[in-house]
């Protein structure tokens, strides 16, 4: 076995080993991790628990993280134990896909710049989809170089099938089928029929189903009031993530000078996932994949120095890890910490229900039944008692479901600025009231792009003794449970 070969198993081995070693120690910290399992938890129980599946976005992460939760039940960590597997498999695909385009010194050198990168030490251990589509999206480029070179139905079913895996797994994978096609103009080889029908045509048809049920159930109307805001010219600002959470590698890149025919495939897979890219909202999450290609070029650029290559490489590697180092330190027992307060305060009060406007990844953590509003569920749920309506139990205004009630726990943060407002508008204090302020992961801080940087995420968890409250305050709190994104919890 050759040597760099064995230091690949190695560094896999090892960042396994300590990723999964501390598994139990991380928690759903991100707004779209607790969609992810509450949407899993839905698929997973066929509608019993969980929130419904609104076909937003591709549905391959939460299906894996349902199939996950029927085999070792809904615990949190599953999520981020997706992105260590997946991330130790990118490790091993960026390994193969540098060595085949140039040689397995750059290889090795590109997964250690990769793997100490700052997007990779968050997204690696995160709950997010992304770790999962990398991985999926460098099998594609892979399969698809192997494709250009060595022409066989293995490697044009291998590109087919991680190419449908990525467009599953999120919504910038169909950028796949624009690269292949500028490459193959590129590459001006006349190819067979086999290779455009299963590269390009067939993962095409296979998604067919996801969009037709994409436009069915979410309307055009409603694609553009989510999405439409959000288009712009955001180029530069895709550039500063690059920049500020992978400066040494999108750098060194930049210095690159380029001259083998290897080099221009590498820009062509940049340019055209960077251009699409920055025509959306500068979300840094998006800018992942361009990480593990730049470095590949940025492997490349360290390989020119014959004589100093391993100092190079010790350097980047250092000033990555420095940059990196309170993302590697950081975990969050906010969310748990949390439910403890509720359960006591609920135990200790004999509280029924928990209205909660908090993000997703707070509200999975609450222990008991979530109470469905009959306005609020998404029509693939009104329409069909396939999606387990019938085990649910779902409320409507009229019902008045506080009103045998003694006490309501409330649970909000300060991020919902309509339903703060709303709670200071009543004159009667509530009977107890605590106040929690959650520290966010170092690189939201660093996102000078995320507009909450600034902003304090207070949790406060107020007890209001409803038989004291005059009707009109009571009907405030009723009011508040049926807007879009607050929850009720029946415990």
């Amino acid at each position: 076995m050759k040597k760099y070969h064995v230091l690949i198993y190695l560094v896999i081995t090892f960042f396994w080993v300590l990723n999964f070693a501390n598994l139990k120690k991380l928690h759903l910290i991100d707004w779209d991790e607790g969609v992810f399992a509450l949407q899993a938890k839905w698929l997973a129980t066929m509608g019993a628990n969980g929130k419904p599946f609104n076909f937003q976005t591709p549905p391959l992460f939460q299906g894996l993280i349902a199939l996950s939760f029927l085999l070792g039940g809904s615990k949190p960590w599953i999520l981020p134990m997706l992105s260590v597997i997946f991330s130790g498999l990118s490790i091993y695909v960026l390994f193969h896909l540098a060595r085949n385009l140039y040689n397995e010194k750059v290889g090795f050198i590109a997964v250690l710049l990769f793997a100490t990168s700052e997007f990779f030490l968050f997204f690696s251990k995160s709950g997010l989809s992304d770790a999962t589509f990398v991985f999926f999206f460098l099998s594609a480029i892979y399969f698809f170089h192997q494709s250009l070179t060595h022409e066989s139905s293995i490697n044009y079913l291998g590109c087919s099938f991680f190419t449908f895996l990525a467009c599953y797994t999120k919504y910038t994978g169909p950028i796949l089928f624009l690269i292949y096609l500028l490459v193959s103009l590129w590459y001006r080889r006349k190819k067979k029929f086999n290779f455009y029908f299963l590269i390009i045509v067939l993962p095409l048809l296979l998604l067919i189903p996801y969009y037709f049920i994409f436009l069915k159930f979410i309307s055009m109307q409603n694609i553009f009031q989510r999405h439409g805001h959000l288009l712009g010219i955001n180029h530069l600002k895709f550039l500063y993530y690059l920049f500020r959470f992978a400066p040494t590698i999108f750098l060194t890149s930049l210095f690159y000078p380029l001259k083998e025919k290897h080099d221009y495939f590498i820009l062509i897979i940049l340019t055209t996932f960077f251009v699409p890219l920055g025509f959306y909202y500068p979300y840094f999450r998006l800018a992942y994949p361009l990480i593990p290609i730049l470095t590949i070029i940025s492997s490349r650029f360290i390989y020119q120095f014959k004589k100093s290559q391993f100092l190079l490489t010790a350097m980047v590697v250092i000033f990555n890890l420095f940059l990196g180092w309170n993302t590697i330190l950081f975990h969050s027992d906010f969310p748990v910490f949390l439910t403890h307060r509720i359960d006591k305060i609920c135990e200790s009060y004999g509280v029924n229900y928990v209205i909660a406007a908090v993000p997703p990844n707070i509200l999975f953590y609450i222990p008991g039944n979530i109470i469905l509003i009959e306005e609020n569920l998404p029509k693939i749920a009104q329409n069909s008692q396939k999606f387990g309506l019938s085990k649910r139990r779902i409320i409507k205004r009229e019902e008045n479901f506080l009103q045998n009630e003694e006490s309501v726990l409330f649970l909000h943060s300060s991020i919902f600025d309509e339903i703060e407002k709303e709670l200071k508008s009543l004159k009667n204090p509530p009977k107890l009231e605590e106040a929690y302020e959650f520290i966010d992961a170092p690189v939201y801080y660093k996102d000078i792009f995320n507009k909450l940087k600034e902003v304090k995420q207070i949790y406060k968890i107020s007890l209001f003794t409803l038989s004291t409250l005059p009707q009109a305050e009571r009907k405030i709190l009723e009011k508040i449970a049926f807007k879009s994104g607050v929850t009720v919890i029946q415990r």
